[in-house]
């Protein structure tokens, strides 16, 4: 709280706040709905992209934080997001449902025969999202080059010509004040100009003011306004005088609502002139201190001075983007500025760098000291050459989450505001919040429905309705998939439906239901269902995200060949297998299989599919143990008997080059597997031991035509997850290379015990950058990036 005082400074009345963010005394009826607004959750969603340049081939590397809005932590509520790519027409190309654990998702885009040369959009939300009209969402363009189209990549052709907005402090221009303007000035191509100079000048060409602005085209330049006067700025850009009309009328009467930081104070000053002040004499104003989660409410009565500040410390102030509203005597709003309080903003980056080879591949580890060991955290980084001209992206995870949701549109170069913080970039970015105007909350469409129409998402539910009457007293099984346990279900008492809820199954997997019969016997399922969600659903918004910014100054040749696996995102789902379900079958099976095999032969029953979960579950038991190979870093599986190195594993004859496939292959795929330890038979391979996973053309719940499930397509399924493959290149060395190339992508990383990140990949040719982003459970945000030479 901030204490009660009562000062003097020179002419200007002083009044200090008696509480922050606590409720007047004379609340009204806009600001009880205010607090019903607010008090509605939020989430924010944030994409980590590994690039924004593509070659057509390529893939999207995405790992997704989903956030409390309010809190800044990690949202534990929703589990589904959904992504789309859309091209220049919005027409959508691509989309997945994606899953969310602990706030966090990853997963690719495939870059395929959709796409040509272009920009596209990719965007992430979630049903709950929906709601609302504030940019909680993530929208962001990229771009992707198809050699055929583009062969070459050649320096644009800029036109010498340029876009200057002038911008008054809370949007208005009162005559007789020093009103603060705001200045914008873009190139032809819609991205702000560094360092250009302007005059403003009055209607005798009198020059009142200069301005100059930043390294991304904003400034500001104070002008006391005169209703009897009219202003133009003349800029000088590119060797030649450009001329604007300010484009504001000066008004005669009003209240302007301006803001300044001194030192750790803020100074929230509303300002009138003498023509208005008598007006405004025992009318109350109200000015309104709110940041979507907490408000603060101040009445304002003008006496017999034009001016009152309102002044708070900045530590008593929110972290991140806060927003000042004045209210007239009708409670209708009449100026609004945004303000940016860094304090509190826990961001963390990597104080110690080191690199270890090992054969062909480095590590190289990461410390950030101040992340608690016992706190969940993930970090993703993207590994590209130092001299990359693919990564000009505009936000980060700070200014996502921090900044982006607060205002109408999209900001330049948004995380520029987040690098290297010091008072000149606490200036900077107050520059910006003048120039932003109304803030993202929408004054006249703050009503909440008593239940809103998109509720959060966990998972899939499906109704299933029973189309027997004869079957409602059953018990009904939806059997597993991946690592889900068989679900059990009766209907209740005077209904006909029942319901499965938090449902995750992806594209490899298949539903099945299975009604219990005679106590013990199975049967299919015979129902009809409605799952929940069943498309993905149309995020409307007329959001529409920058263009990364380019610096093209090579014509090169592209010389980039698919991804060496490519063939394996590919892969078909297997058909359904049949296995005999009666001892007396496997018996007769199994011996036959072994007069032609060397190891052991796991002919696969139904009370196997129904007693392990996955696959991998059932290796295990049969003393096969999922592991990860030291020498490539991928996953790898190891015989008990203690071998030196992973087993050989085929599926169907065909060597497995990735054993990801294994991961979402579920036993209902499955006829038999030969489970050779020793590797007698095998050779050279089977100096570790193999397996042989063989599929069936059937499905297990079909013997002999007596089915004891029905199957069930399902309409939306979650995305299964994909490793990210580094492309191959004719060359690794050369512009294109060093200009567009991928090193390598790591989605989810962890933070150890010891505060360190360990990064594990091939050995790169050139020197590197590492684009590095990530968060804490507690809110604690990672942002860093190292350039690292490897000798």
């Amino acid at each position: 709280m901030i204490k009660s005082t009562l000062t003097s400074l020179s002419s200007v009345l002083i009044l200090f706040l008696v509480t922050f963010f606590s409720f007047s005394q004379n609340t009204n009826d806009i600001f009880e709905t205010y607090e019903e607004y607010v008090d509605t959750p939020r989430e924010v969603v944030y994409l980590h992209l590994n690039k924004s340049t593509y070659i057509k081939g390529e893939n999207i590397g995405f790992t997704a934080y989903i956030l409390d809005k309010k809190e800044k932590t990690p949202s534990l509520i929703t589990t589904n997001l959904y992504i789309n790519v859309s091209d220049k027409n919005n027409k959508v190309i691509k989309q997945q449902l994606v899953r969310v654990a602990n706030g966090i998702a990853s997963n690719v885009i495939k870059i395929d025969s959709l796409f040509t040369s272009g920009m596209y959009n990719v965007r992430a939300y979630t049903n709950y999202m929906r709601n609302f009209n504030e940019t909680n969402f993530f929208t962001e363009a990229v771009k992707v080059i198809d050699p055929d189209v583009e062969p070459y990549i050649e320096k644009p052709i800029v036109k010498n010509s340029i876009d200057a907005q002038f911008l008054p402090e809370s949007g208005h221009l009162l005559h007789g004040i020093v009103n603060n303007i705001g200045v914008v000035i873009k190139d032809s191509q819609g991205f702000g100009l560094a360092y250009v100079s302007g005059e403003v000048l009055d209607n005798n060409n009198k020059v009142l003011t200069t301005f100059k602005t930043n390294s991304v085209g904003i400034g500001k330049f104070p002008l006391l306004a005169n209703i009897s006067s009219t202003y133009w700025v003349k800029i000088n850009y590119g060797n030649e005088n450009f001329s604007f009309p300010l484009g504001h009328i000066v008004e005669k009467n009003g209240v302007v609502l301006s803001v300044k930081r001194l030192k750790s104070k803020l100074f929230a000053s509303i300002l009138t002139n003498k023509e208005t002040l008598n007006q405004l004499k025992n009318n109350r104003y109200t000015l309104m201190l709110h940041n979507g989660k907490d408000y603060e409410i101040m009445d304002i009565y003008f006496n017999d001075k034009t001016v009152i500040n309102k002044v708070i410390e900045f530590a008593n102030i929110p972290s991140g983007t806060n927003i000042l509203t004045l209210f007239d005597e009708n409670e209708k709003p009449i100026a609004e500025r945004l303000f940016f309080n860094y304090e509190g903003i826990k961001i963390v980056d990597s104080n110690k760098v080191s690199a270890t080879k090992n054969a062909d591949s480095i590590t190289i580890n990461l410390n950030f000291r101040g992340v608690s060991s016992e706190l969940y955290n993930n970090v993703s980084v993207s590994v590209l050459p130092q001299d990359t001209r693919s990564y000009n992206r505009h936000n980060n995870i700070l200014s996502q989450v921090f900044l982006q949701p607060y205002v109408k549109g999209p900001i330049e170069y948004g995380k520029f505001y987040f690098e290297n913080i010091d008072e000149k970039k606490r200036y900077e970015l107050d520059d910006l919040l003048l120039t932003q105007g109304w803030s993202s909350y929408d004054w006249n469409n703050l009503f909440i429905p008593e239940k809103l129409p998109y509720p959060f998402e966990q998972g899939i539910t499906i109704i299933a309705n029973v189309n027997n009457k004869d079957h409602t007293e059953d018990t009904f099984i939806l059997h597993h998939f991946k690592d889900s346990q068989p679900r059990y279900k009766q209907v209740s008492d005077g209904d006909n439906s029942l319901i499965f809820e938090n449902l995750f199954p992806n594209e490899t997997n298949r539903i099945f239901i299975s009604r219990i019969k005679n106590e013990e016997d199975l049967a299919p399922a015979q129902l009809y269902l409605q799952p929940v969600p069943n498309s993905i659903p149309e995020l409307r918004t007329n959001f529409n995200p920058l263009q990364p910014k380019f610096n093209y100054d090579i014509s090169q040749r592209l010389k980039v060949t698919a991804p060496l696996n490519q063939k394996l995102d590919g892969v078909q789902e297997l058909e359904e297998i049949v296995v005999t379900s009666t001892r007396d079958k496997k018996f007769l099976k199994t011996q036959k299989l072994n007069n032609h095999g060397f190891g052991s032969i796991k002919v696969i029953t139904q009370m196997d599919r129904l007693t392990y979960n996955s696959l991998e579950q059932y290796l295990s038991f049969n003393r096969v143990y999922k592991g990860i190979d030291p020498v490539t870093s991928e996953t790898a599986y190891y015989s008990s008997r203690q071998t030196q190195g992973p087993m050989t594993v085929f599926l169907d004859d065909t060597p497995l080059v990735s054993l990801d496939i294994i991961s979402t292959y579920t036993m209902a795929d499955v006829d038999y597997i030969e489970i050779n330890l020793g590797g007698l038979g095998e050779g050279f391979r089977g100096l570790n031991g193999v397996i042989r996973i063989y599929s069936s053309q059937n499905s297990f719940f079909d013997s002999r035509g007596n089915k004891t499930a029905e199957e069930f397509d399902l309409p939306l399924k979650f995305s299964a997850k994909k490793k990210f493959y580094v492309p191959q290149y004719n060359s690794y060395y050369g512009d294109f290379y060093t200009g567009y190339g991928t090193i390598d992508w790591k989605p989810e990383l962890k933070i150890n015990n010891n505060g360190t990140l360990s990064i594990k990949m091939e050995e790169p040719t050139v020197p590197v950058t590492l684009f590095i982003e990530g968060m804490v459970e507690d809110g604690t945000f990672i942002f860093d990036k190292k350039s690292i030479s490897i000798n």
